[in-house]
């Protein structure tokens, strides 16, 4: 195992996303299994195109489309939707955002009961039951795509480094779009070297990190040159542990297959 003080070079190829690393490092980098071919892919990265402009950006130096979804993972596997898509941080945990109540536009019916969706959510719980122990789990499903215009860059993370004050955070590139930048590093809490960095640019490349243990951040994207605007597309999973799932709000009691 790597120094604290380490830094880990960064994988030009990932491999299959490994819950062994993440228990050991506490973060994993590699690829779903879910394929990124073929008109089921396709429909479901097209809802990148239906989000909505993130209101709440004010003066920071982004441009953000985004909607908002959340799921109660059963540990049994059963994935069940939630009413609501409101979202909060304190002002301790996100210095841009936080200390208001965030109402997103919600992820669509048909992105939700897709055949896309509920398979990365699936493959993405086993990971973190895999190395955190099997159990309930409320996600938050953040659609995002940041956008620079020509001439200009654009922060995916406004905040800076920092955590976001869940158990656990998945984040999967869906697309990038005549862009440069993007480089995610991983911190230790209160260290000052990365552990880990990577332009993710495969679809489905993920970072699973603990974020009670680890800080992450992501440099801003440019269009590339002689380009239009570039966007870079991901989908955030926020994992949040449930000790007693009746209690959870907005229930449906549907689930999706």
């Amino acid at each position: 195992m790597p120094g604290q003080d380490s830094v880990l070079i960064e994988e030009s190829i990932p491999g299959r996303l490994r819950a062994d690393h993440f228990a050991q490092h506490g973060w994993a980098h590699g690829r779903l299994s879910v394929p990124t071919e073929g008109s089921d892919w396709e429909q479901f990265a097209s809802a990148w195109d239906e989000l909505v402009p993130d209101p709440y950006l004010g003066e920071e130096r982004c441009r953000r489309n985004r909607r908002f979804g959340r799921v109660l993972a059963h540990r049994d596997g059963a994935l069940e939707p939630l009413r609501g898509s409101d979202f909060f941080q304190s002002k301790e945990i996100n210095r841009a955002f936080g200390g208001r109540l965030r109402v997103f536009e919600p992820l669509t019916d048909a992105v939700l009961t897709g055949p896309c969706l509920p398979r990365l959510l699936r493959e993405t719980v086993a990971v973190v039951n895999e190395a955190a122990g099997k159990q309930d789990w409320e996600l938050g499903i953040h659609f995002i795509r940041v956008i620079a215009d020509p001439g200009e860059s654009s922060e995916p993370a406004p905040e800076g480094r920092h955590s976001d004050g869940h158990a656990y955070v998945a984040i999967h590139l869906i697309d990038r779009h005549q862009c440069a930048g993007g480089r995610n590093q991983l911190f230790r809490n209160n260290e000052s070297r990365a552990q880990f960095s990577v332009v993710m640019t495969e679809p489905l490349e993920t970072l699973i990190v603990s974020d009670t243990t680890m800080e992450h951040s992501v440099s801003e994207i440019r269009p590339e040159a002689g380009t239009g605007s570039g966007w870079r597309d991901t989908m955030i999973v926020d994992f949040n542990r449930v000790p007693v799932p009746e209690e959870v709000t907005g229930r449906t009691y549907g689930f999706i297959r």
